[in-house]
């Protein structure tokens, strides 16, 4: 499964620009960033906004904070990505935000959630000249089949707490660390449905399941920890990983690969990369920087290196 990382801000655009043309040039930008909504600025201060967004398939995290009044999804931007993804948010800043979807008008209180339906224009304003928020857009038919009656659930205020909150947690979290999504996507993706699911009421069996691959998860977590911190030892093994998460070795790879790269894959992508750090920023002979990363065979290292980066360890120093 693809990850595809993506980040907007203000500080990319000249500083020599009015505050009318920051905007209006992040505008432009942001409609090739998301086409998920329109902003608005604030009128009583300078417009600055930060945005970051990763995509894992048709699950997307997305974090937003600027010096904007509203936001809004207007008739447009349904028509044109015809997307009907739900789209969780929660409502980061520190001030309650009034919210239109579905011919619903609620009040969404600083911290607490809603669901909403791509496939329908919204309108959100606080009154405030900055708004904070985190959303994760989740796949339609996956959820549905979680969740009886979910859609039941969109244009209404969800309670912090629980599940909902741990899945904008774990979202904000990846979003400040977002190399963590490269090395587990599918893992993340389908974790974050699970936990979505079972803070809107999936069926008892679903839910059961989805507990049973939330322990999963966390166990994966464990094993690449151990992984990237043991990956340079010329001996260590898939068995050594197990023995070190405490599990078997059948099962670390099992998770590993439903994660999306098997422990060899994982193993020798670690020490390439830290290779190529080491030849880019550290003197020293070749050889002794490949057994530093845990390679024995200095033939096996230059071919892998030439294959994973396109030239030899030697062109590739001081690059």
């Amino acid at each position: 499964m693809s990850v595809i990382r993506k980040s907007l801000s203000t500080e990319m655009l000249p500083q020599d620009l009015s505050d009318r043309q920051r905007f209006i040039r992040f505008a432009e930008l942001f409609e090739h960033f998301s086409n998920t909504g329109e902003l608005d600025p604030a009128s009583d201060v300078p417009f600055r906004a930060t945005m970051n967004s990763i995509h894992i398939g048709t699950t997307m995290l997305g974090r937003c904070d600027g010096s904007f009044v509203t936001v809004r999804r207007e008739k447009r931007q349904v028509i044109e990505t015809g997307d009907d993804r739900f789209c969780l948010v929660r409502n980061t800043g520190d001030r309650p935000s009034q919210v239109v979807h579905r011919g619903r008008e609620f009040t969404m209180r600083a911290g607490s959630m809603v669901l909403l339906k791509l496939d329908e224009p919204f309108f959100a304003a606080d009154g405030a000249s900055q708004k904070r928020f985190t959303n994760v857009h989740l796949p339609v038919d996956s959820l549905r089949a979680m969740v009886t009656d979910v859609d039941d659930l969109v244009g209404c205020e969800l309670e912090p707490g629980g599940a909902l909150s741990l899945v904008m947690d774990y979202s904000d979290l990846l979003l400040r660390h977002p190399v963590a999504a490269d090395e587990a996507g599918m893992a993340i993706a389908s974790h974050l449905l699970d936990l979505a699911a079972i803070g809107l009421g999936a069926r008892s069996d679903i839910a059961a399941a989805a507990r049973r691959r939330g322990l999963r998860a966390v166990r994966l977590k464990a094993v690449l920890s151990i992984l990237e911190t043991r990956f340079h030892e010329p001996d260590f093994s898939a068995q050594k990983l197990a023995m070190a998460a405490g599990l078997s070795e059948r099962y670390v790879n099992e998770l590993l690969f439903e994660a999306g790269a098997s422990f060899t894959t994982r193993l020798t992508e670690l020490r390439l990369r830290k290779a190529a750090d080491l030849l880019t920023h550290r003197e020293g002979r070749i050889s002794d920087i490949a057994f530093a990363c845990g390679f024995n065979d200095l033939s096996y290292f230059n071919r892998c290196f030439r294959r994973r980066f396109g030239l030899t360890p030697t062109a590739a120093r001081g690059k």
